[in-house]
């Protein structure tokens, strides 16, 4: 038995967490430990094309003990190649995870999500908290017919992928009186690639008219026709937000935003943080007025901003340079907010194109310097 101080014991397997070897070495010292680090060991299962088989046969084993650890369940489908069993036949599989909080789905053949799925999903996974689906091809009143049966739901995640194989698919409208959704729900965000259709707005629509107080909206890619749709929607679910991220397409112009966004935003009386995302491949010509107006058009007085968020997408190392790239007028609008204190760059790039390390130390060199005399800078290279 180990002599280690047993009220330091929870203190160490947290610090330890994210690292599975180390938190496996754990029973060397005391097999007190193996049972504290169970929720980190097991707190999270995968399940593959080619795992998924093999995960139903341990969870049927009476010698399976880590059911009751597992929080979260991923299941994940690559771009090619089929299951023979279909996904719903898998979900019905899946009952008893007695501490089950987060679903996150990555399924790109998963083309319809019906009322029979949807009766099919909900005993299963209905005291989720969290869901998240990408490269979804659902209709916006199939996916709020599913959110709505959910009622311990706060969090909601979906990416709506346009795939080409469905150009058929019917971005169905959502109808005169959709169910209501979750009245938990707090945290919402949306990401759509579709060449027709706004599955993104059809869902905002809804959430906007029930009695809910979201704190944290995400919308990505707006597309310049759904601009006018997102400011109204924001007058509507402003006074609650805390934090905003949006990302619009590219060659969205200033005045776009300015005329069908900017008079909206005024009500955001809340808001802490705002993250706004730049191409910067089109950062020349328009990109980097993105958080220059949305920084202009939050209030000021009284002062609630406390974290800027810039994401640059694409990023090129020449396209940077601060002789072409103008920072100062946001440097300017920045300052407007009393209580900003934290401005971060998020890089989404990749080593096909730029070093992520090379990337980072230029815009610390480069960029940081202009607004670290005001805020604490922080510059972090991410996954696209």
């Amino acid at each position: 038995m180990s002599a280690f101080p047993p009220e330091l014991e929870d203190l160490v397997i947290a610090h330890m967490q994210g690292d599975n070897d180390a938190l496996a070495s754990c029973a060397l010292v005391s097999r007190s430990w193996l049972h504290i680090s169970r929720p980190y060991l097991f707190g999270s299962v995968t399940l593959l094309d080619g795992t998924y088989e093999d995960f139903l046969r341990l969870k049927a084993s009476p010698r399976c003990t880590f059911i009751p650890s597992i929080r979260t369940l991923s299941i994940s489908r690559p771009q090619k190649g089929f299951s023979d069993m279909p996904f719903t036949k898998l979900i019905t599989k899946l009952a008893g995870f007695p501490a089950l909080t987060c679903l996150r789905v990555s399924y790109e053949h998963w083309i319809d999500l019906s009322p029979s799925s949807v009766a099919t999903i909900v005993p299963v996974f209905h005291d989720i908290t969290e869901l998240d689906i990408q490269h979804s091809n659902f209709a916006a009143a199939q996916v709020i017919a599913l959110i709505a049966c959910l009622p311990r739901l706060e969090k909601v995640m979906i990416h709506f992928l346009a795939d080409t194989r469905m150009h058929a698919l019917p971005w169905l409208p959502v109808p005169p009186d959709p169910p209501d959704p979750p009245r938990n729900l707090q945290v919402v965000r949306l990401r759509q690639e579709c060449t027709s259709g706004s599955p993104c707005i059809g869902i905002l629509s809804r959430i906007a008219k029930a009695p809910l107080t979201v704190r944290v909206l995400g919308l990505g890619e707006i597309s310049r026709k759904d601009l006018p749709a997102v400011g109204t929607h924001l007058r509507v679910l402003g006074p609650a937000l805390c934090d905003l991220d949006l990302e619009f397409e590219t060659h969205i112009s200033a005045s776009d935003i300015e005329t069908d966004l900017a008079p909206h935003l005024a009500c955001l009386t809340h808001i802490t943080k705002l993250t706004a995302h730049i191409d910067v491949s089109d950062a020349l010509y328009a990109g980097w007025y993105s958080p220059l107006t949305l920084l202009a058009a939050l209030p000021s007085e009284p002062a609630t901003l406390e974290t800027l968020t810039i994401v640059l997408a694409n990023y090129d190392l020449h396209l940077m340079d601060p002789e072409l790239f103008d920072w100062g007028p946001l440097h300017a609008a920045a300052r407007a907010h009393t209580r900003l204190r934290l401005l971060q760059f998020h890089v989404h790039t990749s080593y096909f194109s730029v070093d992520p390390v090379l990337a980072m130390k230029k815009i610390r060199k480069d960029v940081a310097p202009l607004f670290a005399a005001t805020f604490s800078v922080e510059v972090e290279a991410c996954d696209p």
